[in-house]
């Protein structure tokens, strides 16, 4: 599978139907994260950055574009949730990477990009909000979504919300219900 990872403003153009003009202005006004080549200063755009810049203004995104943002990080060292969250994610069409701490999860951030990242609330406790403090304050993780599966009996969770989460689901959570939850926020 050959896979995309950049494009060029012509590309993106091409997938919105404007002018590629049109896309070096939303560029220039910081509507559109790109970068430069050194020498003649093209842009180039990461796909995960358009599929996100498309999400935000509700325009439709390619099929083929679609999988390429269509990567979950789970974060848990619980084994159950572990087995049932990968085979239900996989089911959904997801590509799964789990972590199972801070440390690798944060590699895993920074180096496969994922749409969604699948935090199991008691696994992580009290440095969930710190982590989602860190995922909200970096313009490269704007558009990542953030699921919480904490216990119904959790205190926190609209302060899980109010930190930032996307969503919540209750643990244990069923495996039709994660996928329902998951395909809900990467698809809106």
């Amino acid at each position: 599978m050959n896979e995309l990872h950049v494009l060029t403003t012509g590309e993106a153009a091409k997938y919105c139907g404007v002018n590629f003009r049109t896309v070096i202005r939303w560029i220039e006004r910081g509507q559109l994260k790109a970068y430069k080549l050194p020498g003649r200063g093209d842009h180039r755009i990461c796909v995960e950055d358009f599929v996100g810049f498309l999400r935000d203004n509700a325009m439709p995104i390619p099929s083929e574009l679609a999988a390429a943002s269509r990567k979950v990080l789970l974060l848990t060292d619980n084994p159950e949730l572990t087995a049932a969250g990968r085979q239900a994610l996989q089911e959904a069409g997801c590509d799964v990477e789990v972590a199972g701490d801070s440390f690798v999860a944060g590699a895993l951030m920074a180096g496969s990009k994922p749409a969604l990242m699948v935090i199991d609330a008691c696994f992580v406790g009290a440095k969930g909000f710190q982590i989602l403090d860190h995922l909200r304050s970096r313009s490269e993780y704007a558009n990542v979504r953030v699921l919480v599966i904490a216990s119904a009996e959790d205190r926190d969770q609209q302060r899980w919300l109010d930190a930032g989460a996307d969503a919540l689901a209750d643990y244990p959570v069923a495996r039709s219900e994660l996928a329902a939850k998951v395909k809900l926020l990467l698809d809106v």
